[in-house]
């Protein structure tokens, strides 16, 4: 088979075709991990969510404990007062009673807000929940649809490199080394097709025999880029 700027336009189009599959092949597993890294992370927000209601209850529990023992004190305070000696003892019991109570009631508001805050987190709770199970289903179908892609394309790409390798036996055993040499170096972006009186590839102007070997139908070297020259269609 002549090597023509049919051949070659065909053997550009086929090396373009596979280094997109590669591409969609290398791609997958990050396509993947990127499904699976939104599960990681909307189970981290749950959970999150679960240790920070569990330390507002821990919070809310020991405030509340609190109370109760110095509400204890209060009953306390208030049979020692009823009780006092003299004024001093009396009136020193009577302080001590209303700086607790005003410090019970402070925290009578702290725990009303802690359980506030509860109550949101929790409904927070189920809407992560949720998204989570959502998010879920999305990978499980997402990972699914990437694998059964992943295996057609695999399937393709070796159809595509078998078709390749045909075209190639036909051709002569110097271009087939020439083809070899600039695949190996610049895999696709190796070729490119005549634009005007231009190299499609670095877009320098070509010169007169460049493009009358072009014209006649015969590939050439662009003498800018080393790009392997082809008119277009």
């Amino acid at each position: 088979m002549a090597v023509t700027d049919s051949v070659v336009r065909q053997l550009h189009s086929r090396l373009k075709q596979i280094a997109d599959m590669e591409g969609q092949i290398a791609r997958a597993p990050k396509l993947i991990e990127v499904a699976r890294g939104k599960v990681q992370q909307a189970s981290s927000d749950l959970s999150n969510c679960r240790d920070t209601i569990k330390k507002k209850r821990m919070d809310a529990d020991r405030k509340q404990l609190q109370q109760k023992e110095r509400e204890a004190k209060l009953l306390d305070y208030t049979g020692k007062m009823n009780a006092a000696k003299n004024n001093r003892e009396y009136q020193s019991l009577k302080d001590q009673i209303a700086a607790d109570t005003q410090a019970n009631s402070v925290l009578s508001d702290e725990i009303f807000e802690t359980l506030e805050e509860i109550d949101a987190l929790q409904a927070e709770l189920k809407q992560l929940d949720e998204k989570l199970k959502l998010t879920e289903a999305e990978c499980e179908k997402s990972v699914s649809q990437i694998q059964s892609r992943l295996q057609t394309v695999q399937e393709d790409l070796i159809v595509a490199k078998s078709q390749l390798a045909s075209t190639l036996k036909e051709l002569s055993g110097d271009f087939v080394s020439e083809f070899n040499r600039l695949v190996n170096t610049r895999n696709a972006d190796a070729f490119a097709e005549m634009d005007g009186d231009s190299c499609g590839g670095c877009y320098n102007a070509l010169p007169p025999r460049v493009r009358d070997t072009l014209r006649q139908g015969q590939p050439t070297l662009c003498p800018s880029c080393g790009r392997l020259l082809y008119r277009p269609e």
